[in-house]
């Protein structure tokens, strides 16, 4: 059994606006007879998490899905199996703020970090789209080149 560490993200469900869901139907697998090179992803929280630290990475400004009509994709207790994400996405929220009692707020971290993922969701897609190989692939060139860009501050 994996151990279990605090979560602070435990009773949140993470929502995105209906017009993603087909991606992640799309790129995550789904049963038994998913192909990794056309559903690259394992998990929803993985599509989901990657969208977060891309949208970190290009600095893109949070989507506000508050007028969305969202569908739940993730019960948020998934990432009790991986305190590094909980981590992760509390070390965005500081950096996204400023502030670091922002830790003591899991759900406006929540929402900083949603909203990051309905902002670099287009962007992940595009990756895996944009190229001639299969989608891990594109994805897998893409992300090479997005983590050896320079960034500006």
């Amino acid at each position: 059994m994996a151990d279990r560490y605090f979560n602070p993200f435990q009773a949140i469900d993470i929502n995105v606006p209906v017009q993603f869901h087909e991606a992640f139907e799309r790129y995550c697998q789904r049963g038994a007879n998913a192909v990794i090179d056309q559903s690259p992803f394992p998990r929803m929280v993985d599509l989901w998490f990657l969208s977060v630290c891309v949208a970190a990475r290009l600095k893109l400004e949070p989507a506000d899905v508050v007028k969305s009509k969202t569908v739940k994709i993730i019960d948020g207790s998934i990432f009790s199996s991986d305190p590094w994400r909980i981590h992760t996405l509390m070390l965005i929220a500081i950096g996204n703020t400023g502030d670091v009692q922002i830790v003591s707020e899991p759900r406006k971290m929540m929402t900083l970090a949603n909203g990051l993922a309905v902002a670099g969701l287009p962007k992940v897609v595009e990756m895996l789209k944009d190229g001639d190989a299969e989608p891990i692939w594109n994805l897998s060139d893409a992300m090479d080149t997005l983590l050896r860009k320079e960034q500006v501050a």
